[in-house]
């Protein structure tokens, strides 16, 4: 049994006579929206801690990037960057939580931005900037036989006006000392008396430094001559020592963190000087 379907049109129905009917039904019909101008959403009438989550929900990505100069920040940070151009109230609120949250790497990294005349991220920042950073990283390995000219610690730094941080991130690419570079590097010692200046330059000039926390990529050990030497200056200025996740120390989680007077990492050292663990 078969069945003919009714056409929606009739084969009649010239193009002009649906327009037609199309424009009677568009007038007919109620408007999908008010006529009335909508009111803006009263947003400074929130609660501060409801509208500091929903800043960092904004501006803040998980996982947490580190801010560095780098060719990429048109897509990293350009774009989170311009909610700070909404009003006046809106950017004050927004970069206190923007520059909190974020870590900002000293140095720069990237092989463009190593010029002589290149000047650092912090220094291109201003002060009122500088004063809401809580954490900052050193990133060591690069250029182990000729530093980079901008990683010069200096009053244009502007590491004095930083005094609300309390981390510094110090991640180590590579060991030169190690005998993988032999024949390769200028000196032994060379690129591990640099890296322990400049650490010992920067750790003086922030005053509310706390707590150096150490990464690596896993051909770097504990007991090599630039960790060995990181570590001392860090337990010379007395400052607590953290160990990143990346690396896998090989720490139990109450040994994350470890108060750096002598005594406690001697003691500290002792109990985990196992095989295939490093102090």
């Amino acid at each position: 049994m078969s069945t003919s379907s009714k056409p929606l049109v009739s084969p009649s129905t010239t193009i002009e006579a649906l327009f037609e009917d199309l424009s009677i039904a568009k007038a007919s019909s109620p408007p999908l929206r008010s006529s009335k101008p909508s009111k803006p959403f009263p947003f400074f009438r929130l609660p501060p801690e409801l509208r500091s989550a929903i800043f960092s929900l904004l501006l803040c990505p998980t996982p947490r990037i580190t801010v560095d100069l780098s060719s990429d920040n048109y897509l990293a940070s350009t774009p989170r960057l311009n909610y700070f151009l909404v009003s006046k109230r809106f950017g004050y609120e927004a970069y206190h939580i923007y520059y909190s949250e974020h870590t900002f790497r000293i140095f720069q990294t990237e092989g463009r931005f190593l010029g002589k005349r290149t000047r650092p991220l912090l220094a291109r920042l201003p002060h009122h900037y500088l004063n809401v950073l809580r954490r900052l990283e050193i990133r060591l390995g690069l250029g182990w036989t000729d530093p980079p000219k901008p990683w010069v610690v200096n009053d244009r730094l502007g590491l004095g006006h930083c005094g609300a941080v309390t981390t510094l991130k110090v991640f180590v690419d590579v060991d030169p000392s190690s005998p993988i570079f032999d024949g390769f590097r200028l000196d032994r010692e060379f690129y591990t008396d640099f890296c322990g200046r400049l650490l010992a330059q920067v750790m003086v000039r922030l005053p509310a430094l706390q707590v150096v926390e150490y990464d690596a990529y896993p051909s770097v050990y504990r007991d090599g001559a630039l960790m060995t030497r990181l570590l001392g200056e860090t337990r010379k200025s007395g400052k607590k020592i953290a160990w990143g996740r990346q690396r896998e120390w090989g720490f139990s989680p109450a040994e994350k963190i470890e108060i750096t007077t002598m005594g406690a990492w001697d003691a500290s050292c002792s109990l985990k000087n196992k095989a295939n663990s490093y102090c």
